[in-house]
């Protein structure tokens, strides 16, 4: 209150009622790649393929030393094509996973909800175990992400099982995606159709933009990609192979399918994509709605307007159907009041998506 001194009305207004959240992303896809134009170690961000093009190359009036060295314009076309509309892409060094590493390290402070490496598949273990690591720095610094990796460029179920191992066997951070990319491409002078077998990295690409366009409630159990082909088309025992082993796997059937939405992880609390993705969206809405009352007075008035503020963003998220219920509570010992400490306890109720459907037909 202001010193009182002379006649007057003194009016303080306290503003914990109107406290909300701001916008929470859950589409934005980080990306680390090689490209034959833009500066490397660079944080770009897309809004569209036109964008990537004239960041990224190539120039049609230049002549490249690698030409072919442009991974990162192939994997954000397919992102752009299933989808995508936020891409933080960075341009690597070079091909190292040294170099890979310190461009994933430019895209650790950024909003980013999916990341992926262009063109790098499973069997380079160097490069996964810069991703898994990146992962867990970027949960332990509040900027919790998924990751999505491809096979290499083998077309047998078992081949794709083996190669994994354990390189992606994790808490449910990593998505496993498998077959790769058969692109069909006309040359528009000749109008010869020309076929190009991409590995299962592009594949990862192509999941990624599907998952950015999806509610996080919203399982790309499924759904189709917009890919020209499948390096191999699995039949169904190699297919429960795959999904068996915790794959992403893509079939044709009516277009291109994901077969089922789910992780690598072993605990089968983390195996659908969709438990990941709630989680993380609730992670940050909390973290949104909590963080304005940091330095308020810690005494039940402004605790009760948290609740408040709680409530209201874990009731929209019942609304948009991510989650079945919740329960809420913040409360403050003595103790904790005097330590500065105000106590969130809650327990949410992720929505899981229908993968079985158990039919019993009588017949009369």
């Amino acid at each position: 209150m202001p010193d009182v001194i002379l006649p007057g009305i003194y009016i303080t207004v306290r503003d914990e009622g109107l406290i909300t959240i701001g916008g929470v992303s859950t589409g934005n896809i980080g990306i680390v790649g090689a490209a034959v134009e833009g500066s490397a170690d660079k944080v770009y961000t897309l809004s569209s393929l036109t964008e990537a093009r004239e960041i990224f190359g190539p120039k049609p009036e230049k002549t490249y030393p690698s030409p072919g060295n442009q991974t990162l314009l192939k994997a954000v076309e397919l992102v752009f094509g299933n989808g995508g509309s936020t891409v933080y892409a960075v341009r690597a060094a070079d091909d190292t996973a040294d170099k890979y590493d310190a461009a994933l390290a430019l895209l650790e402070n950024e909003i980013v909800n999916i990341v992926l490496l262009a063109g790098q598949d499973v069997t380079q273990s160097d490069m996964v175990a810069k991703l898994q690591g990146h992962l867990k720095s970027t949960e332990t610094i509040q900027r919790e992400r998924i990751g999505i990796i491809g096979c290499n460029g083998a077309t047998s179920a078992d081949t794709i099982v083996a190669t994994a191992g354990d390189a992606v066997h994790d808490a449910g951070r990593m998505i496993y995606v498998a077959p790769g990319v058969s692109l069909k491409k006309r040359n528009p002078a000749t109008g010869q159709v020309s076929e190009e077998t991409l590995s299962g990295a592009y594949m990862a690409a192509a999941v990624a933009g599907l998952l950015s366009s999806l509610p996080v409630q919203s399982s790309p159990t499924n759904k189709t990609l917009n890919v020209t082909g499948l390096a191999a088309n699995f039949n169904y025992g190699q297919l429960e192979k795959l999904v068996q082993n915790r794959v992403l796997a893509i079939e044709k059937r009516e277009g291109y399918r994901v077969v089922k939405g789910i992780t690598t992880s072993t605990n089968t609390a983390w195996s659908q994509i969709t438990t990941r993705r709630i989680v993380d969206y609730a992670i940050y809405g909390v973290r949104s709605a909590c963080n304005p009352y940091i330095g308020k007075l810690n005494n039940a008035r402004v605790r009760s307007a948290m609740k408040a503020t709680l409530d209201g963003f874990l009731s929209r998220m019942v609304e948009s159907e991510a989650l079945v219920g919740y329960t809420l509570d913040v409360t403050a010992t003595r103790a904790q009041e005097i330590a500065g400490q105000a106590i969130v306890t809650m327990a949410i109720q992720p929505t899981f998506s229908i993968d079985y459907i158990m039919v019993t037909m009588t017949l009369g």
